[in-house]
């Protein structure tokens, strides 16, 4: 199941999970979906980056390799997820290293030192997690970053979307209202395409599913 496309195959792909209350959960994976869903967001990047969430190290990895990206620094609390990168993917090899800062420590409690061009926060286990927004915020309070992109905002826009304009496309506009009313500096501000990804997402049997979980609730 696809994020941006409604089907995609899925083949042979590595899971991070961990064990909580005696059950694996699948904490990471480099499943379509999460490649996809966080294609925007790396595609954003640029200056000085700081990155919420080390995750399997898919989207480091691409930002390191950007000429746009000048430095990244990658807050992760959890230094098994630091050494999994080290140990299984052998991350002092990748292009752009010398580029990588790395933080041990909760995403809010951290204060950068000096000013942030760009923003991606992506530390919770389920995309469309209604806590994200939120925690983006309070997150940005401490950042200040020019620009600000969390996994899966796509879903938060179109919750609000569908709360406020049911009977209407989904414009540029919509999304600028959006952005004022969460008082975020989005990425893609200027673009009227993102929209257009966002209505792919709402097309996708994966956002129907998520709908459908959230009307039951």
């Amino acid at each position: 199941m696809g994020y941006f496309q409604n089907l995609t195959v899925l083949s042979n792909h590595y899971v991070l999970s961990k064990e909580e209350n005696g059950l694996q959960t699948s904490w990471m994976s480099l499943a379509p979906m999460e490649l996809e869903s966080s294609a925007p967001h790396v595609a954003a990047a640029n200056g000085v980056v700081v990155v919420m969430g080390a995750g399997m190290g898919v989207v480091l990895y691409n930002m390191l390799k950007r000429p746009e990206v000048e430095k990244v620094t990658v807050v992760e609390r959890d230094p098994k997820v630091i050494d999994l990168l080290y140990q299984a993917i052998d991350i002092q090899s990748w292009a752009g290293i010398d580029k990588l800062t790395i933080e041990v420590m909760d995403a809010f409690d951290y204060i950068p030192t000096e000013k942030v061009n760009y923003i991606f926060v992506d530390i919770w286990v389920p995309v469309g997690d209604k806590q994200a927004l939120p925690d983006t915020q309070r997150i940005q309070l401490n950042v200040k970053a020019n620009v600000v992109s969390w996994w899966g905002q796509e879903i938060d826009f179109l919750r609000w979307f569908n709360q406020n304009r049911p009977q209407k496309p989904a414009s540029l506009n919509h999304y600028l209202a959006w952005a004022k009313e969460i008082n975020l500096p989005l990425i893609e501000q200027n673009n009227p395409e993102y929209v257009s990804w966002i209505m792919a997402v709402a097309q996708s049997m994966f956002y129907q599913n998520i709908r459908r979980r959230e009307q039951k609730s």
